[in-house]
């Protein structure tokens, strides 16, 4: 029978010369013009080989070729590379190339080399899966023989009981329960003492006396029952006392076998259900102490499965998180993927042993947790564990602590640095003033008075961000006029763009309107953008313009304020940490509080602010506000805001 071979080509004079080839070595061949009809014929016929001859409408044939290697590993796969780069990306999957030009007896040669190859891999995997099916017999009839002679050593210790009356005698009575042990005629070989003073019965008896209904018979008797099925049983079944009464026990059966693994004794053992409902009670009181003392310790208490399902929690972890039994740990608590497989609960499970560590995760109430974890295996008799005690206690105000107490000092840290490079600027001002005064020099007099005002100028915006930061401050919100409030903050930053020589241009796009915002917070906000722009624009030197452009535009819903410099613009990096705390471009004459108190009292107002910047070619700051604040009407929430963008300021005139 001639091989199948799948070419897929969508030039129709391409793959006609192929299958005149091809035909006449020998082949049958079926066609394709797109990856997903070649997919479809690989799926319900088996090709001895695919040629992927030219480019497809629908799929590249790097994609195509990684797919029919995976999916159809003996298929062996052939294709056309016209260009090193197509070929270094299809070497990985191809069992050759096709020759060039096409030639009957080269194409002939490798068509049945890749074949043949083919073939060999598919043989190969069949006879791994016969030696794998092979050695797994094997194994599971050692195993077999293992338990068999486990339970040959029980027979023969269970025979020599039954041999041996008076050492049976002594081992069963030792027993609080009703044991017999039965033959496979149903007859009573043993018994124990309980046995024989409550229910009269002897050996040689039929295993069917003692009971009393249905059960009174050959077959339908516990012991008969396992007999027949040659499994252990469990039934509530009657039994007639010595002294006439009949009461209901729960019978258990085993079958003991013997070396031609047949069923040649039964086990009997049963006690009265007054025993196990007592027994049952017991369990039930010490199950209620246990839960009290689980109730009582004052940390959230779990016990996890193998599979991290919560299996049961305490009354503490229940009224902070509700009852989360049945659930998994990680779907209630959100945490970071890496953080949960180096936790202590999965150190348990791998060493068996008690851990301790930190954990940080999300609560089913939304709060953010750091806690102090303690965990301790459950074991089975095997002392392999199957559980794990997971006790933590809830750290988060104590790290927040640590984290206020790291940040004032680092606070401290920068404020004195600010605070002495301040120092230094007055001290060297102060000195050019008094030899000014001295020379009765004019020009260095007013250079002297010019570092002063700017040092002082300084010394009241860190005082001014030490405030804000120190103090949390709620939203006063009133109605504003858009353009007079810019018209405001303008009038502020003007005085430090004239003295440091940078142009500032005002756009605003009417009408504007009016809005709700803290003006005292938002104009705090506002004017520390503005100063920044200052700051980060050169010193006008005659050869470039230092411009800062101030842009506001309003829409229906919302109002967006952009302030765009030519400054020297920040790195990829800088801009990761532009809004830290304590993080300043500046070096030493910042203190790190400016922009994130910007961000602070932007996102205080409902808004959103965003930053784009070029190295050597400015920064962009925008800024978008609601017009109205929640406790007048509805804002929008921050997903719902539309892009700031294209790039950041492209409003398009479009604010709704």
């Amino acid at each position: 029978m001639a091989e199948p071979v799948l070419i897929a080509d969508a030039s129709l004079r391409r793959w006609r010369r192929l299958q005149r080839l091809l035909v006449g070595l020998g082949y049958t061949v079926r066609h394709v013009a797109g990856g997903a009809e070649a997919f479809h014929h690989l799926r319900s016929e088996r090709y001895a080989a695919a040629l992927l001859s030219g480019p497809l409408p629908d799929v590249g044939l790097a994609a195509l070729a990684r797919t029919i290697r995976r999916r159809w590993p003996d298929t062996a796969l052939l294709a056309r590379a016209d260009r090193p780069e197509e070929f270094r990306e299809l070497a990985a999957y191809l069992d050759g190339l096709l020759p060039t030009p096409l030639r009957a007896e080269a194409l002939g040669v490798l068509l049945r080399g890749v074949c043949e190859r083919g073939a060999l891999r598919r043989k190969l995997r069949e006879q791994r899966k016969l030696t794998t099916r092979r050695l797994a017999q094997r194994v599971e009839t050692e195993r077999y023989l293992t338990v068999k002679q486990i339970v040959d050593k029980l027979s023969t210790f269970i025979g020599r009981i039954t041999r041996e009356v008076e050492g049976g005698v002594r081992y069963f009575n030792e027993m609080p329960y009703f044991v017999s042990i039965h033959n496979r005629r149903h007859k009573i070989v043993a018994t124990n003492r309980v046995f024989r003073t409550l229910l009269g019965a002897t050996v040689g008896q039929d295993s069917w006396d003692i009971y009393a209904g249905a059960s009174r018979s050959r077959s339908a008797c516990p012991v008969g029952r396992t007999i027949a099925s040659g499994v252990a049983q469990e039934s509530i079944e009657s039994i007639r006392y010595r002294n006439g009464a009949v009461l209901p026990v729960l019978v258990h059966t085993a079958p003991i076998y013997n070396d031609r693994g047949r069923v040649e004794l039964v086990l009997e053992v049963f006690a009265g259900t007054q025993d196990i409902e007592r027994r049952k009670e017991d369990a039930r009181t010490a199950q209620q102490r246990y839960q009290l003392l689980f109730d009582a310790v004052p940390c959230y208490v779990a016990v996890l499965g193998r599979d991290l399902r919560i299996t049961a929690n305490n009354r503490f972890f229940i009224d902070e998180f509700g009852d989360q039994t049945g659930l998994p740990f990680g779907d209630v608590f959100l945490s970071d993927s890496g953080t949960v497989a180096d936790s202590p609960v999965t150190r348990t499970f791998s060493h068996g042993e008690a851990q301790q560590g930190e954990m940080a995760f999300t609560a089913p109430n939304r709060r953010c947790y750091e806690t102090l974890v303690w965990t301790s295996p459950i074991a089975d008799p095997a002392g392999m564990p199957v559980q794990a005690l997971l006790v933590f206690m809830d750290v988060t105000q104590i790290r927040s602590l640590q984290n206020n107490l790291t940040s004032l000092g680092l606070m401290l840290a920068s404020i004195s640095h600010s605070i002495k490079s301040v120092l230094t600027g007055l001290d060297a001002g102060v000195y050019t003033m008094d030899k000014a005064f001295s020379r009765h020099e004019d020009r260095q007099l007013e250079e002297g008075l010019e570092l002063v005002k700017r040092m002082a100028e300084r010394i009241r915006k860190i005082t001014l961000d030490i405030l804000f930061y120190a103090r949390e401050r709620e939203l006063n919100p009133v109605p504003l006029d858009i353009r007079q409030f810019a018209e405001e903050v303008v009038e502020n930053v003007q005085p430090r763009f004239d003295r440091r020589g940078v142009r500032l241009v005002c756009e605003f796009q009417e009408p504007l309107g009016g809005f709700e915002a803290d003006p005292g917070l938002l104009k705090a906000a506002m004017v520390n953008l503005l100063d920044n722009a200052v700051d980060a624009c050169p010193a006008a030197d005659g050869r470039t313009e230092a411009r800062v452009v101030f842009c506001v535009q309003a829409g229906p819903e919302r109002i967006g304020m952009s302030v765009d410099d030519t400054g020297q613009g920040m790195t990829p990096d800088q801009l990761k940490k532009l809004f830290t705390l304590f993080y300043s471009t500046k070096g030493v004459q910042g203190t790190g509080l400016g922009l994130f108190l910007t961000d602070k009292i932007v996102r205080q107002h409902g808004g959103d602010i965003a930053v784009e910047s070029t190295p050597g070619r400015g920064s962009r700051f925008c800024v978008q506000l609601p017009r109205r604040q929640p406790a007048s009407t509805p804002t929008p929430a921050a997903q719902d805001l539309p892009p700031l963008g294209p790039g950041i300021m492209g409003w398009g005139g479009d604010l709704s």
